[in-house]
């Protein structure tokens, strides 16, 4: 049976998740959760929300999926620590260096990859599984299709988000919030800049989108062989978690939920399924002031959904009275069995006790997670017991099983030390190599001509006739899953013309350039930001690494490790990368030549959005320029410069080459000032 997994932000939800009829809930922790400003679980806290859970048979996950520092190393092992000391069933990992720390404390803890990860095809969750994750998040811009798909052609289980927010970005792609505000949404502290109101034209709020339920659905993945149906919203209060939760109970069960009041209780202008069915038009939305009256009168009610004990365990229990022996409670539950004794019948003055009695009082299990199975007595004759003594057997009868039950639920972890990194030998300060990454068929022109080391270039611009092939890394589509095959065929053409190396952006990228025996060189999408990721990189099979551009200098610098180390240095920093165009509303127009246009934020700036292939990608306004930042350039192997919409390349490499200052208005990113 799929999963029903909810959201507990705090100990209240937790009771909300788990009488709504969820079985399993995922928490934060205080640190290194994706949602920091939820109220997440103390030590003490995790603890007791394990044993609730473990005595319900409800699993219970811990998400540290943030990115993680080397200096925060020894700060994530302790979360670990904690959380296999409390019984947590598995850890929800983003980062590859965090998930390293993780094997290394607690060899036994099963992780699951994120959806931060940016897994949303085959290719992506046969690496996860070769990195040895029991469990995959996939995207939630996949279609009923592209999920079945993947389902069909792998062996991990598969998460999917059934219901809540939906964020426009593809998951892990989201830079937005931490080039705009300093608070990284891969460091857990997305400040949500999406539902601002940037326009296009007359449309206003083209890049936030309302909530995603696919919650009519649940037959269907579950047919599909989906392990898990997970709900969002760590941040949203009890009433939410439990019409959420009570709404996939029941429709997993082929019952009736009350949609009107899902709705009610938090959208953002109604619910969508839209890239569940394929159909990507009318997702557009906002909280209105119309969304937050119908959240207020919504909550009158719910409660009802969640005050009382879910009975969700069959207990099977044999009573035995006999004259002069104290009374016997035996129990099965699934594979645990329980026994407790309990007052010596006295003799019957008038009405004694019967079978039928005795099983009628034991049968009454109200208020416990247990419902009567076959229960059964034997009774002497003539024997009188009192109401008040079986319901003392009774309720100790269900304290035991409650104790074994949670024994029997709660793992048994090793917990060892975080050996620390190998010094290394740090390179000496020099000019790095420069490497470009061209966007269309006039700048890949202009730059085999030019004396950069490397060009990444879209593989839809390159062919047979393409000069300088040992120079060039092919760069596969962003978004895989409608497209894979595709690629894969398309690869294997540019192979046999000569073409060597690939770069991969995300873990799905290298997995297909390695099946394809393509040298593989690692971007910067990929979120390195440590030495531990930047090892996991090198064993993975990668040559180098381009570092992730939301550290500072100083962060990335420190960075160690035994392959190439390269960082972004020039051009339009990505903000988002979108399954949907903000400009038409609807799906990319697939264009070989992107199509430059822009949306416009509240103070007038105008935002490029590069639309071609199938995804699009809204940029920074600012350029991006460390030309005379030589100094922290010369900390790196190599310095990408990052070319989307200029004409000119030549200018540009002569500034950097010759250390010139920039003129107009430009941005250091977060090299320099950082982000939480």
């Amino acid at each position: 049976m799929t999963e029903i997994l909810a959201p507990c932000g705090g100990m209240e939800s937790l009771a909300a998740a788990l009488n709504a009829g969820a079985d399993a809930v995922y928490i934060g922790m205080k640190q290194f959760s994706a949602r920091k400003n939820a109220e997440n679980f103390s030590a003490e806290e995790l603890k007791a929300a394990c044993e609730e859970c473990h005595r319900r048979g409800v699993k219970l996950y811990a998400a540290l999926n943030t990115l993680v520092f080397d200096s925060e190393a020894e700060e994530f092992a302790q979360c670990v620590r904690t959380a296999a000391e409390c019984g947590v069933d598995a850890l929800i990992i983003q980062d590859q260096g965090a998930a390293a720390i993780a094997r290394q404390v607690c060899p036994e803890m099963p992780l699951h990859a994120s959806t931060q990860m940016t897994l949303n095809s085959v290719c992506g969750v046969k690496a996860a599984e070769q990195c040895g994750y029991t469990r995959v998040v996939i995207g939630r811009e996949l279609s009923a299709e592209q999920i079945k798909n993947i389902k069909e052609n792998t062996t991990a289980e598969l998460e999917v988000f059934v219901h809540g927010a939906l964020c426009v970005s593809v998951s892990g792609q989201c830079y937005m919030s931490s080039i705009f505000g300093g608070r990284s949404g891969n460091r857990g502290l997305c400040a949500q800049p999406c539902r601002l109101d940037f326009t296009c034209g007359d449309r206003h709020n083209v890049i936030s989108l309302k909530d995603s339920s696919l919650i009519p659905h649940l037959p269907q993945l579950e047919a599909m062989g989906i392990a898990s149906c997970k709900i969002e919203g760590r941040m949203k209060r009890p009433e939410y978690v439990a019409c959420a939760a009570d709404a996939c109970y029941r429709s997993r069960g082929g019952e009736e939920y009350d949609r009107e009041r899902l709705g009610d209780i938090f959208s953002r202008g109604g619910l969508t399924d839209s890239y569940f069915t394929g159909s990507i038009a009318d997702m557009q939305g906002i909280r209105g002031k119309e969304d937050v009256e119908n959240s207020a009168k919504a909550l009158n009610g719910i409660k009802a959904i969640y005050k009382d004990e879910l009975p969700r365990l069959t207990v099977d229990i044999h009573v035995t009275v006999y004259k002069d022996e104290p009374m016997e409670a035996s129990a099965k539950c699934g594979n645990v069995y329980a026994s407790v004794t309990g007052a010596v019948p006295q003799a019957a003055q008038n009405a004694p006790a019967t079978e039928e009695s005795v099983c009628a009082r034991i049968s009454k299990l109200g208020g416990t997670q247990f419902r009567a199975g076959e229960i059964t007595a034997e009774v002497d004759e003539g024997l009188f017991v009192t109401a008040a003594d079986l319901n003392s057997l009774r309720r100790a009868l269900c304290e035991q099983l409650d104790m074994l039950i949670m024994k029997k639920n709660t793992p048994k972890y090793t917990v060892r030390e975080l050996q620390p990194l190998p010094q290394q030998k740090r390179r000496e300060p020099k000019q790095p190599s420069f490497r470009a990454e061209v966007a269309d068929s006039e700048q890949l022109s202009q730059a085999v001509k030019l004396p950069f080391e490397l060009i990444y270039a879209p593989m839809k611009l390159l062919s047979a006739a393409t000069p300088d092939k040992e120079r060039i890394a092919v760069m596969p589509p962003l978004f895989l899953a409608d497209c894979e095959e595709d690629v894969r065929a398309q690869l294997r053409e540019l192979k046999k013309c000569g073409f060597t190396k690939g770069c991969a952006m995300t873990l799905a990228h290298a997995q297909l350039l390695k099946e394809e025996g393509f040298e593989v060189l690692g971007g910067y999408r990929m979120n390195v930001i440590s030495s531990r990721s930047a090892e996991f990189c090198r064993d993975f099979g990668l040559s180098d690494i381009t570092l992730s551009f939301e550290g500072t200098v100083q962060q990335l610098s420190d960075i160690v490790c035994d392959i190439p180390r390269g960082i972004l240095a020039y051009g339009r920093l990505p903000l988002m990368l979108m399954r949907r165009c903000p400009i038409s509303g609807g799906k990319p127009c697939g264009a070989k030549t992107p199509c430059n246009k822009s949306i416009t934020d509240r103070r007038g700036n105008e935002m490029p959005i590069l639309c071609g292939g199938n995804s699009v990608e809204l940029l920074n306004p600012d350029m991006l320029i460390m030309s005379d930042r030589q100094r922290a350039l010369s900390q790196f192997d190599f310095a990408v410069l990052r070319f989307t919409t200029e004409t000119e390349l030549a200018p540009v490499l002569d500034m950097y080459q010759n250390n010139k200052k920039p003129e107009g208005s430009l941005t250091r990113g977060l090299y320099f000032r950082g982000a939480e």
